[in-house]
């Protein structure tokens, strides 16, 4: 039996590889009229790799060659323009395509191809409200002239203004902001790509920043799908293959099982706009790698994709390395070896320049504790790898149990990898409960994704398999037989609709559809002929989670208070100094667009006014101590950072912690946190905007001069808190116990000093102790 990765080398010219089967053939050269002149190729055996015909030995070539003295008989040749040559380069592959035999299965095969991607495309341009059409009507939202707000995206707005408006002039990608926690290095922990992206938009004089933000956030949903259909088609799956992961990618970006793990729509939209870019290009990346180890081809691109991918998200990064990797090792041979390792120490150079400094400098981040899942005792393995409905989890299981075996009886290495990164992903989930060896900072389902989107893909090809056995079984074909072009067309047309049919009934648009009451009293329910939802199923969110965020902080009811507070900051910036600021977190401050939307305060007053709380959790050593800060003067906070001891809503503690941060300015909200500010004596009332009453810190200044000489900290003291090696830990210990606790210390602790510093000893005291 052919194997699928073998039968793509024999098609005939015109067929659906055309271009492939080209550009492995004929080496295009263009003459001075620019026609395309075919050289002959010819194959190199086992890695498939193209050379130049070398029949002619050197003697034979020197023997045809020309004598010197006619040469000066010959006519000089005249180089056609560069303009002209560069045009027939650009023109000669989509030229030949053209001329190529259109038969009957070229011709359903583009067909099939073409309906693919612009369905896929197009619904996931209304899920984003992208239409940039003139007859579009209200449809577009992403280039309303609006800032994006919604979770996490409505903070990240501050940061690509900020490269922007204080490095790029400079020469920088990163660098020192004091505009969040007191100061961060901005971009050193963090990936640019994207953010170089939206700058990069921004600069065209006919798109505003909140625009170029929108555009850039939403590119890595809208260009998914056709990831996916490069990546089979690269990869040389047969057709349909390809066009269906084109589906798989659609149903992996509007599965709504989960909202801030990575990739879908929900997690974009929650904020994590880079990790669906990066996963985008490094679908698209281990496409070029899986063609190069077929064809030797694409090396430098695999490379430059791949290492973009990394260097766009590091939780991306994880997954396009080990799957790369398995991937190569499940082709490699000795001819394929080369390929490989010179492709890694590309990508590896290519990355190092933001993945160097992040190995080797993690000591220097905060790791945010998150814990793992499952947690809890209604929590377990099977909810992470199954969370739909059991009907559904059956059947997208099944399904890509089947894949996953059709690519290895078909011997699709590509394949076989696929359903070898799925299971690699399984296992990974489970062993990063106590999250990364050495470095930390990984929550264990943010993995997950990558096990659901590999589950896709083989639940399509699983899919397209039983679609195809149970035609032929109709016709009494065998099932090793090779289907004939109608049979696969409707076996992907059976497939594509199924999907199709799923979203319809989860977005509630599929044709001759309404509501009905089931019985007198009761709510209507969504039905589709016998079919009916019950009272709590609801419609799926995704469009509506990015009409939110796309409306922006200027569509939001609350717009003129949120404005007016911003405005009052400035002023008091203006009138009584610029400076830091701490607000209470509430969960209030949602009516604005997002509860982070007070993290923008510097980027509304030109950094005049800074917000103690940013995001980039993990790029600050400050991280921790903000959040025990903003404890003390919240009625209620989140506290996201696990153990550590927070003590709530005490504005004795919280003044005390502010000064020693030099908050200048504290902004509180609800009733309890005013009558805690209202009676401090270090707190002066300086302003009103609306719910919000703010106060001006006495005492608190960014820099002062000590007065007792820091202590030493011995390292030999470390009782069984500290886990030698673990400096990250050991100096947060320490520090937060300065920090809470100074009336125990004799001076500020430090890690080193010179000798006349005095050397204390640290222990736990048992009898305070919290496991």
């Amino acid at each position: 039996m052919m194997s699928d990765h073998d039968s793509i080398e024999g098609r005939a010219a015109g067929g659906d590889d055309f271009e492939t089967w080209f550009d492995q053939n004929f080496d295009v050269d263009v003459d001075v009229d620019g026609v395309p002149a075919p050289r002959s190729r010819r194959r190199n055996g086992v890695g498939d790799t193209l050379i130049a015909d070398e029949d002619l030995t050197i003697a034979e070539s020197a023997a045809q060659a020309p004598e010197a003295d006619d040469w000066d008989d010959e006519p000089e040749a005249v180089a056609a323009p560069l303009a002209q040559r560069a045009g027939a380069r650009i023109i000669r592959r989509p030229k030949a395509w053209w001329d190529a035999p259109w038969s009957t299965e070229r011709i359903v095969k583009l067909i099939v191809t073409a309906s693919s991607l612009i369905i896929t495309t197009w619904i996931m341009a209304r899920i984003v409200h992208f239409a940039p059409v003139p007859f579009a009507g209200d449809n577009d939202l992403i280039f309303d002239e609006t800032t994006p707000t919604g979770g996490d995206m409505g903070a990240h707005v501050w940061a690509p203004a900020f490269l922007r408006d204080h490095f790029i002039g400079n020469g920088q990608i990163s660098g020192w902001s004091m505009d969040w926690y007191g100061g961060l290095p901005l971009y050193r922990f963090y990936l640019v790509i994207p953010a170089l992206a939206i700058i990069a938009l921004d600069s065209l004089p006919f798109i505003s920043y909140g625009v170029a933000f929108k555009l850039v956030a939403m590119s890595g949903l809208v260009t998914f799908p056709a990831a996916c259909w490069a990546f089979g088609r690269l990869a040389a799956f047969r057709h349909p293959l390809p066009e269906l992961f084109a589906f798989a990618g659609l149903t992996f970006l509007l599965d709504e099982s989960f909202q801030i793990y990575g990739g879908n729509v929900l997690s974009t939209m929650a904020g994590e706009y880079s990790f669906s870019i990066a996963l985008t290009l490094a679908v698209l990346g281990l496409g070029l790698l899986a063609n190069g180890l077929r064809t030797g081809k694409y090396r430098v691109w695999a490379a430059v994709v791949i290492s973009l991918a990394m260097v766009s998200h590091g939780i991306v990064l994880i997954f396009v390395a080990f799957s790369a990797a398995i991937l190569c090792l499940v082709w490699i041979d000795k001819t394929r070896i080369v390929f490989a390792v010179t492709t890694g120490i590309t990508t590896l150079l290519l990355s190092l320049w933001w993945v160097g400094p992040f190995l080797f400098g993690h000591e220097f981040m905060t790791d945010m504790k998150y814990g793992f899942r499952p947690s809890g005792a209604t929590d377990s393995f099977w909810d992470m790898f199954f969370p739909l409905t059991p009907a559904l989890d059956i059947i997208i299981t099944s399904l890509a149990v089947i894949g996953f075996a059709s690519f290895v009886l078909r011997r699709q290495l590509t394949g076989t990898a696929l359903g070898l990164i799925c299971l690699f992903f399984v296992a990974g989930v489970y062993f990063t409960r106590d999250s990364l060896p050495v470095i930390g900072l990984l929550w264990n389902p943010r993995l997950l994704p990558f096990v659901y989107l590999t589950r896709y893909f083989l639940m399509v090809a699983g899919a397209y398999e039983l679609v195809r056995w149970l035609i032929g079984m109709g016709r009494e074909h065998l099932a090793s037989r090779e289907r004939s072009l109608g049979e696969s067309a409707s076996a992907y047309a059976v497939v594509g609709v199924s999907i199709l049919l799923v979203f319809g009934w989860m977005y509630e648009v599929l044709p001759f559809d309404g509501k009905v009451v089931e019985a007198e009293g009761e709510a209507p329910v969504y039905a589709w002929g016998p079919l009916r939802k019950n009272a709590t199923s609801g419609r799926a969110v995704a469009d509506g989670w990015s009409r939110y965020n796309w409306q922006g902080y200027e569509g939001r009811p609350s717009y003129p208070a949120y404005h007016d507070l911003v405005t009052t900051m400035e002023g008091l910036g203006e009138e009584r100094g610029c400076g830091r600021a701490l607000w209470e977190n509430n969960s209030a401050n949602s009516e604005y667009g997002t509860t982070m939307s007070l993290m923008l305060l510097p980027h509304w007053t030109d950094g005049c006014i800074g917000s103690m709380e940013g995001l980039f959790f993990e790029a600050t050593a400050s991280t921790n101590y903000h959040f025990i800060t903003a404890a003390a003067v919240s009625e209620s906070s989140s506290n996201p950072v696990r153990q550590l001891r927070y003590t709530n809503n005490d504005a004795e503690i919280g003044v005390r912690h502010m000064q020693d941060l030099g908050v200048r300015y504290l902004m509180v909200r609800t009733d309890a946190a005013k009558a805690e500010a209202a009676v401090n004596d270090e707190l002066d009332f300086v302003a009103v905007s609306g719910t919000w009453e703010i106060y001006e810190v006495r005492d608190s200044n960014i820099v002062e001069a000590l007065d007792v000489a820091p202590v030493v900290v011995d390292p030999s003291s470390d009782d069984d808190w500290y886990k030698p090696g673990d400096d990250r830990e050991r100096n947060l210990e320490i520090g937060t116990s300065w920090f809470q606790n100074r009336e125990t210390w004799p001076a500020i602790p430090v890690d080193e000093g010179p000798d006349e510093w005095q050397r204390v000893t640290a222990s736990i005291v048992q009898d305070q102790r919290i496991e």
